[in-house]
């Protein structure tokens, strides 16, 4: 049996009583994928504090996602938000502004 992940979620504005699964695109036209993490603080780490999750298998997640064409699901991705913009520092070439970031994930729309 496969092991609880924390899937990301956002509610609406009833009080939470409903939750959509967030998804991403792992880059600018590529498709959508589900997003889940094993553990609270790297779902933390990657949407900030306040991102609201629920415990999901991976079977479950797939299950939810499939009628949305959706059939990849990304574990502990570093970072989803929007495109960090690039500076050069010295002549040592780009990087990422701010905290230093491994990987980009677009959120997407919800369902």
């Amino acid at each position: 049996m496969d092991a609880l992940l924390f899937v990301p979620v956002r509610v609406n504005a009833l009080g939470g009583a409903f939750a959509a699964v967030r998804t991403a695109r792992p880059g600018a036209g590529q498709e959508r994928v589900g997003l889940a993490f094993t553990g609270e603080e790297r779902l933390h780490a990657a949407l900030g504090s306040t991102q609201r999750w629920i415990r999901l298998s991976r079977p479950a997640l797939l299950a939810l996602l499939r009628p949305l064409g959706i059939k990849d699901v990304r574990i502990d991705p570093l970072y989803v938000g929007p495109e960090v913009p690039a500076v050069d520092l010295l002549e040592d070439g780009p990087v990422l502004a701010g905290v230093r970031r491994h990987a980009q994930w677009l959120p997407d729309e919800v369902w």
